[in-house]
């Protein structure tokens, strides 16, 4: 079966590639910032700790990732927190936040992160909501989303009074999502839902992989049960691959297609190949 072609498709990725980019490929962990409760606040002396060793308690915690120029890239905010092991804080009232073109806030009711490992793992009311600012004219002069260099071309066209088209995504699942520094990778894990404009996207597993060296994303792949639907048009299979070089989503396991013979035909027009 034929590759489907793949315009405007799994834009959250670049948000993901966002949060995990500027850790992705450093000798260092990112930067973390944490208040620590002295023991005489607790009542307990420090040689009443446990084992013998200080007891900690976190109140807050952020991790924050900078570009190279120092501004702030992306944050993670546990608005409670404590420490559960020498290598793993417990994150309570979650926010992650990007910053830039691709602006997004990611909540979740708790977390850990493991300094060991240098990965942050998301659990329940797991809801990342990416806003996308681009401009109206990229539209009207053809550009896709995933466009070689839209902004190059744009910036000869565009006015500066044309209002900036913000574009929603909304994903949310049901299990963990874990953000793993070291293998530049991110697992968005049970009944994972994906909305937007541009169509839905549900599967029991996303996986996004980014490129050490490059920081881009490589490809993304959905697994289980996977389901795209545009309008009246649905594509289903077991697995999906994004693939970012040639910009073509794969789809193995008994795929299906099945497109809607009235009405909108986006799914036929921007899919599949010609």
């Amino acid at each position: 079966m034929k590759p489907i072609k793949a315009k405007k498709y799994l834009l959250f990725g670049l948000f993901i590639a966002a949060l995990i980019a500027t850790g992705c490929g450093r000798k260092e962990p990112p930067k973390t910032k944490a208040a620590v409760e002295p023991e005489e606040r607790k009542g307990r002396q420090p040689s009443e700790a446990k084992d013998g060793g200080i007891e900690h308690k976190v109140l807050s915690f952020n991790l924050e990732g900078l570009t190279e120029k120092g501004d702030k890239k992306w944050e993670v905010i546990g608005r409670t927190a404590r420490s559960i092991s020498e290598n793993e804080i417990r994150l309570g009232n979650i926010v992650a936040k990007t910053y830039g073109d691709e602006e997004a806030v990611i909540t979740a009711d708790q977390g850990v992160y493991d300094k060991s490992k240098n990965n942050v793992r998301l659990e329940k009311n797991v809801v990342a909501t990416i806003e996308n600012a681009s401009s109206a004219i990229k539209d009207q002069i053809g550009f896709s989303i995933d466009s070689p260099d839209p902004s190059k071309s744009a910036q000869k066209k565009e006015s500066p009074d044309k209002p900036k088209e913000k574009k929603k995504i909304i994903i949310t699942c049901d299990g963990e999502v874990e953000f793993d520094y070291v293998k530049n990778l991110a697992y968005f894990k049970d009944n994972v839902k994906v909305k937007s404009e541009d169509g839905d996207i549900d599967a029991d597993k996303i996986t996004v992989n980014l490129d050490p060296a490059s920081k881009k994303i490589n490809d993304i792949v959905a697994e289980g049960h996977v389901k795209i639907t545009q309008k009246e048009n649905v594509a289903y299979g077991d697995s999906a691959r994004y693939n970012e070089t040639d910009k073509t989503v794969s789809l193995t396991g008994k795929p299906m297609i099945v497109i809607s013979q009235e009405g909108d035909n986006t799914l036929k027009e921007q899919f599949l190949e010609k």
